[in-house]
């Protein structure tokens, strides 16, 4: 799986080179007075010197996408991990000094805030990791059959069809020992609520929401925290620099490699792959050699372009993509792992880790903050 070599199209074009081979071999076994004949073979050698370069020029191209894309996304990751670490930092320092004034209230306050943030960076991190794999590169992949299709095209059908939430399973119940490669679920610590739900499928830009989100609630518990407002800035310039990895990230999602390149190459590799057999068979005039020859030579450039073109769109369902439910997970795993109780029994061993019950929570963590305006359908409501 995974492999360009053992892929129908690969072994069918080579044996079809190889075959051709053997018929032109045939050709020149039999005498015949109109027989292939070469002197020199310099227009062959330009022709496979462009093939060879372009091919390669475009598999280079494809590699720096790929590796740019792994990089951003990681970049990405560990901002976002950053801001949800200093936050939790700040809130348990500030907690545990009210609690040991006897301020049960403003403890209370920052623990609700705690556990819905947590839940909102999951969403947040699925969406994202959902958006890059609906990228426009991919979808053209999927209407490929059906024709060329335009971004503005694309959109407009996009939004016809609206958002479809991915497949969430909470992570309580996540099976750990099976892959969630093959059908893109997402583990969550939450699954939204209808309202969530309802306002994420209004939404343009899903990622943009479940970022106004967060930042509602920083903003909103920002006057009980007691740390300086100045490094509390930090969390907000550690989320803005982890939406500048998704924005490179969808960059390369959404924007495809050149059209006429990528047509231009096709042509001259298959104008190449047919005068294959003519130029080897005249040249080594073998009925083993030639037909072997002409199939990996068909083989190698084939499959080299078939890399590139894998490599130019990393973002995916195919086996050879980049795996963004495995960086959601432990992206998730991340998140229980700054927020357990152990973590603060150890820094603090006087901590009893008294946290709400769950059941309390759940209503709260899954309510959205309020928003200013909210559209529905045609008309603009106020939500208060």
């Amino acid at each position: 799986r995974g492999s360009v070599f053992y892929r129908c199209d690969s072994l069918l074009g080579g044996l079809l080179v190889a075959g051709l081979g053997v018929l032109v071999q045939w050709w020149l076994d039999s005498k015949f007075e109109v027989s292939p004949e070469i002197f020199h073979h310099y227009g062959f050698q330009a022709l496979g010197a462009g093939v060879t370069f372009s091919i390669v020029f475009r598999t280079q191209l494809a590699w720096n996408r790929y590796w740019e894309a792994v990089t951003q996304l990681h970049f990405m990751y560990s901002k976002w991990a950053d801001a949800f670490s200093q936050f939790q930092a700040f809130a348990e320092v500030t907690r545990k000094a009210a609690m040991d004034k006897g301020d049960q209230a403003k403890a209370d306050r920052i623990l609700r805030k705690q556990k819905r943030l947590k839940v909102n960076y999951a969403l947040l991190s699925t969406v994202a990791a959902d958006r890059l794999t609906q990228g426009d590169n991919q979808r053209m992949e999927e209407v490929r059959a059906k024709g060329v299709q335009t971004r503005g095209s694309m959109r407009i059908d996009k939004e016809v069809m609206g958002w479809n939430a991915p497949k969430m399973s909470e992570r309580t119940a996540f099976d750990r020992t099976r892959s969630n490669d093959d059908d893109h679920e997402y583990v969550v610590f939450q699954k939204p609520s209808e309202q969530q739900i309802q306002l994420l499928a209004q939404s343009n830009d899903t990622i943009s929401s479940v970022m106004y989100w967060i930042i509602w609630d920083l903003a909103s518990v920002m006057k009980d925290i007691d740390t300086a407002p100045p490094i509390q800035s930090r969390m907000y310039q550690e989320l803005s620099n982890g939406m500048l990895g998704f924005n490179n990230c969808l960059k390369i999602a959404d924007v495809p490699f050149p059209l006429p390149f990528a047509q231009l190459l096709l042509l001259l590799l298959v104008a190449f792959s047919v005068l294959i057999p003519l130029y080897v068979i005249v040249f080594t005039k073998s009925r083993v050699v030639g037909p072997i020859l002409c199939f990996f030579l068909f083989e190698s450039l084939w499959c080299l372009n078939e890399v590139a073109k894998e490599l130019e769109n990393p973002f995916g369902q195919d086996m050879n993509d980049i795996s963004l439910p495995d960086f959601h997970l432990r992206f998730v795993d991340n998140l229980e792992t700054v927020s357990q109780c152990e973590q603060r029994q150890m820094l603090d061993p006087g901590d009893d880790c008294g946290d709400f019950n769950p059941d309390d929570l759940r209503s709260l963590a899954n309510q959205p903050p309020p928003m200013a305006v909210a559209v529905l359908g045609d008309t603009t409501k106020l939500r208060l």
